[in-house]
């Protein structure tokens, strides 16, 4: 069941950090602290949080955690969420139950020596599997922000009536907060076919979908990546004039932990 808010809400998400997906890839072994990601995207970031005074998760793959301490603290001292996204950004949907069970038992303990206890998790590569659930019931979650579909080879440029989901809570008592594959800059700026790779065009995309959402008081989430958009101009300029729009629209945006806030 979904609870009608107030206001509308956007829950603001970021994942994904440094070397982790490469290490996955077995394209690299080690952190590479020269990353533009790690010296200027989470900066931009961060940055852009705090002139509007924002709060927002960020999804940290526990691999990540080991290695970026200081990006974890930089988080923490903003004021930010953490949660836990796998271990090295595996296509979690894919592991057998047994390494799926060690990498999020491995990812909390690291984070938990960074001092963040994490109540949320989303499962790299989108989709939760069929053991996820239960996994982090039983590892103590209080939500999930991850999907049971794969991602399109295209995806919708046009919202159509979409006026944004609410968290719903699963059998396994976890708190579940969606979020459509549109709603991703890597969906638009790399990966699907017919993606809206010109920011500006990206961010009016985006703005429609808020107004529907707006319309009907909804809740969205939105996904960003300091690899994808904090380190380019012009598609942070872009992030900003979403969030710029979402506040003028009468937005309340939130991290995770106040989303789940009633459910």
């Amino acid at each position: 069941m979904t609870r009608q808010r107030e206001k509308p809400v956007l829950c603001l998400t970021f994942d994904n950090m440094g070397e982790a997906h490469n290490v996955f890839l077995e394209k690299s072994a080690t952190p590479d602290f020269a990353d533009p990601a790690i010296l200027v995207g989470y900066p931009n970031i961060l940055n852009l949080l705090a002139k509007y005074d924002l709060k927002a998760t960020f999804f940290v793959e526990g691999w990540s955690a080991l290695h970026y301490g200081d990006v974890v603290e930089s988080i923490q001292r903003g004021g930010h969420e953490i949660g836990l996204h796998g271990w090295i950004h595996e296509i979690f949907a894919d592991l057998p139950q047994r390494t799926a069970r060690q990498f999020v038992n491995d990812g909390v303990q690291t984070l938990k020596l960074r001092g963040v206890s994490p109540a949320g998790f989303r499962a790299p590569g989108g989709k939760i599997g069929p053991f996820g659930l239960q996994i982090l019931a039983e590892t103590g979650f209080s939500y999930d922000s991850s999907v049971d579909t794969a991602m399109p080879d295209e995806t919708t440029t046009d919202p159509g009536d979409y006026a944004g989901d609410g968290p719903t809570r699963s059998p396994e008592g976890l708190i579940r907060i969606p979020w459509q594959w549109f709603m991703i800059d890597a969906i638009h700026y790399v990966l699907a076919e017919n993606g809206l790779r010109n920011p500006d065009d990206l961010a009016a995309f985006w703005s429609m979908v808020l107004r529907n959402v707006a319309d009907r008081r909804g809740f969205v989430t939105m996904i960003n990546h300091a690899h994808i958009t904090g380190v380019d101009a012009a598609r942070l300029a872009a992030l900003e004039k979403v969030i710029a729009h979402a506040l003028d629209l009468g937005f309340e945006i939130m991290p995770c932990r106040q989303a789940i806030d009633g459910y």
